[in-house]
């Protein structure tokens, strides 16, 4: 992917502030387009070596695949704009409804979705046909979306909402304890927060009134980078790497590591385990101690302010604070 050369700029008013959310899970569309983009390798092992492997070893066996990858290649290169219409506004929807909403996209979205000078790429036959409505073209689209979720995303989709769900909760949590400011400041190495604009690095300048509409943040599994829509009038979203979670072995036996002579063995463990939320029973679980245990040692990590506590129906989940991530994280 060629270095950005671009900003990407959304600008708040105290309004948008106040609507300001997290979505609570995994978009089905947006990680669907987005693992797309995965595919093509940056030269670097990163989370998706593995499935991508998998992936691969799947298109070789079976030819069906192959064609539906190299269909949605005409709509989503490996760089560059791909249509707003492939990730719908109806976020966190099941995958029916999203592909559904595909379905449905009205023809003037079409072609203005579809316009090569939006896409900044020549024509292609698909585009034609989808901009004239041809019915065809578009059951075919979504015929292949739905094959390739099925076959590529599906499979991997509990560690995909497993990583984002612990990103979200991390994002609440850190808002809970530092402010909205801190945590808008922290999404990711190349987005920055200085009021009144959330600044991201991007290939082209764009730039997006919010006007009050407020900003939706799409914690993203497949995604590498921030990401919007296009079209500025639409609902306004910003997508952003989810955190990684730390599940190599290496990577915890160096946490263990780092934090056994801070805090002990039985607690570094717990703060381990705390990357993603988790009930007392699933903590307890997870350690393999009494559930008395697990909720004395997380109130011994909560009181030094590295966890936090909070009632969920009937269990009470617990989370690591920012300064636990930032000490579990070696930072």
């Amino acid at each position: 992917m060629p270095a950005d050369q671009g900003v990407l700029r959304l600008r708040f008013t105290a309004a948008d502030l106040l609507k300001t959310r997290v979505l609570p899970k995994p978009d089905p569309m947006w990680e669907l387009v987005l693992s797309l983009r995965a595919l093509v390798p940056d030269g670097r092992l990163d989370q998706h070596t593995t499935w991508r492997r998998e992936v691969r070893q799947r298109q070789r066996a079976d030819e069906r695949l192959t064609r539906v990858g190299a269909l949605l290649r005409v709509l989503v290169p490996p760089t560059g704009n791909y249509p707003d219409f492939l990730t719908p506004q109806q976020l966190g929807a099941e995958i029916a409804t999203g592909l559904e909403a595909v379905r449905g996209t009205p023809m003037y979205r079409l072609r203005s979705d579809l316009n090569p000078a939006r896409l900044r790429r020549a024509d292609t036959p698909l585009c034609r046909l989808l901009c004239q409505g041809d019915r065809e073209a578009m059951r075919d689209l979504v015929t292949a979306l739905r094959g390739y979720h099925d076959r590529v995303v599906a499979p991997h989709w509990p560690e995909v909402v497993r990583q984002v769900t612990a990103d979200r909760d991390d994002r609440l949590n850190q808002t809970c304890d530092a402010g909205l400011d801190a945590m808008l400041g922290q999404l990711g190495p190349t987005i920055h927060w200085q009021w009144p604009c959330l600044t991201a690095n991007y290939p082209v300048n764009h730039t997006i009134e919010l006007g009050g509409r407020g900003l939706t943040l799409i914690p993203s599994y497949f995604c590498n980078r921030a990401v919007t829509l296009i079209d500025p009038e639409l609902t306004p979203v910003l997508v952003y790497p989810a955190r990684r979670l730390a599940v190599d072995p290496l990577e915890i036996d160096l946490a263990l590591g780092r934090l056994t002579p801070l805090i002990g063995g039985t607690r570094a463990r717990i703060m381990i385990s705390l990357r993603a939320a988790r009930s007392t029973s699933e903590l307890a679980e997870a350690i393999g101690m009494s559930l008395a245990s697990a909720s004395q040692q997380v109130t011994v990590l909560r009181d030094a302010g590295l966890a936090t506590s909070k009632r969920d129906g009937r269990a009470v989940r617990h989370a690591l604070t920012q300064q636990g991530r930032s000490l579990l994280e070696g930072r």
